[in-house]
């Protein structure tokens, strides 16, 4: 809700701040690539963006579908993509840093609030968590990339 993402130095025990590049954007769960890159998912401004702790810069990824509330982003460094569940799109979304590129994942739940992803590092398949919305049971999925 404050707009920023912090970082803490243990060593130091002090922190930095960075304000997100569009006002009311609504960071939620980020995450980290094989690069350092940190992937931040965008709620309300339907975004996923890339920050670049090095050279503090921030990049604005479009998602495909308008109002898709992405949650969680999370970093598969292996294959060099990122995965970004969402809050309102009924999918699962895989963008390619390299290309630009995004594939749509539909799920089998409509009105389905994806909260959690995780990688299996080794094969590469997605597992997620949605539900928690009036009238959704919780549901577990996974999506085995081609």
């Amino acid at each position: 809700r404050g707009n920023r993402i912090f970082r803490f130095d243990p060593a130091t025990e002090r922190f930095a701040a960075w304000t997100m590049p569009q006002t009311h954007s609504g960071p939620r769960r980020m995450d980290f690539d094989a690069a350092g890159t940190l992937w931040i998912a965008e709620y309300a401004g339907n975004r996923l963006t890339s920050f670049d702790p090095r050279t503090e810069r921030f990049t604005r990824h479009a998602l495909p579908v308008p109002d898709a509330l992405p949650y969680i982003a999370r970093a598969d460094g292996r294959r060099g993509v990122v995965w970004v569940g969402t809050g309102a799109a009924d999918a699962i979304f895989r963008f390619h840093p390299a290309t630009g590129r995004w594939d749509t994942y539909p799920l089998p739940t409509r009105g389905a609030l994806v909260r959690h992803l995780d990688v299996d590092e080794r094969t590469g398949a997605l597992w997620a968590a949605y539900g928690a919305s009036p009238g959704v049971p919780p549901r577990i999925v996974r999506v085995e990339p081609r």
